[in-house]
């Protein structure tokens, strides 16, 4: 019954990198800017839009040229294919394989005394029994940590935009291109050199996810580039400079290669419709000028 449980969240947010990508949404979104980008070179034109993974109902309509630049591609590109994965049961057998510790080993194996110590304050203070978290690898605990505190607020990942066009992709037809996948996301996140900089960096966040979350929404709402750089990477490496090889794993290091996958698809589409994490758009080091790199003119929408 646990495993259960768990597993409706893992397919719901893994094509994350989860906190950094979030916001609540208010109304009159119609008017919303998003993240939001046009990449172009030779012919080929690549619409970006930066996700927004959980949200609420008056987040929509997106605004009218978000849904007229998917309309017009020939294929929707995202991290992971969520609506997929959730019917492909082999694939949930792997997945569930990947996020639980066989035999005896634990959570508490795993981490360092000082980060197990935060996870069971978080725990207790929330009134959460810490074997509902002891046999989960860090990944996936991470996962349940964030989804426990966001869904306290009403966000709820069904209404996330990765899946609103998801939906409209699959009930059309149009193509679905996965630039990772969702367990090559959760292979990742499990073969992180220190799973105690994951748990620590999801610590530090939630403790200030009220704040968080507010400035994300006016900084997603308004496109603010360099806002939403210094809110999900810039402060938080200045303040803990250790979460740098973190940082490279989950986005620096992925940033590099969906843009290389991106760039490649050009040779079989001409108008593309690409979702990835907001956290993934942003810095120098960001899908946006890798593929500046690959020479494609980028303007923001």
């Amino acid at each position: 019954m646990r495993n259960q449980s768990i597993l409706p969240q893992l397919r719901r947010t893994l094509s994350l990198l989860f906190l950094a990508l979030l916001l609540i949404p208010t109304a009159f979104a119609a008017g919303d800017r998003g993240i939001f980008w046009q990449a172009e070179k030779e012919g080929v034109t690549i619409y970006l839009l930066g996700s927004v993974h959980l949200a609420t109902p008056d987040y929509y309509p997106l605004r009218e040229r978000i849904e007229q630049a998917y309309r017009d591609s020939q294929a929707l590109v995202v991290e992971a294919d969520v609506l997929a994965a959730e019917k492909d049961m082999a694939l949930q057998e792997k997945i569930m394989r990947a996020s639980f510790y066989p035999g005896q080993r634990t959570l508490r194996d795993e981490l360092s005394a000082e980060v197990y110590a935060r996870l069971r304050e978080w725990l207790q203070r929330r009134q959460i029994p810490e074997a509902m978290f002891v046999r989960q690898r860090p990944a996936i605990a991470m996962i349940s940590l964030s989804m426990l505190e966001l869904r306290a607020q009403g966000l709820d990942p069904g209404l996330g935009i990765d899946r609103h066009f998801l939906k409209q992709a699959h009930r059309s037809g149009k193509p679905v291109l996965e630039l990772e996948g969702v367990l090559a996301q959760l292979s990742m996140l499990n073969s992180l050199d220190d799973p105690n900089l994951l748990l620590d960096q999801t610590l530090e966040q939630l403790a200030e996810i009220d704040s968080f979350v507010t400035r994300m929404t006016a900084t997603w709402k308004s496109g603010d580039m360099e806002g939403l750089y210094e809110l999900v990477l810039g402060e938080s490496l200045r303040e803990h400079p250790e979460y740098a090889a973190l940082y490279r794993v989950i986005f620096f290091d992925r940033n590099r290669n969906m843009a290389a996958k991106i760039a490649r698809l050009d040779d079989r589409y001409k108008h593309l419709f690409v979702i990835v994490g907001a956290g993934h758009l942003t810095g120098d080091k960001s899908v946006i000028s890798e593929l500046e790199k690959r020479g494609f003119a980028l303007k923001q929408l």
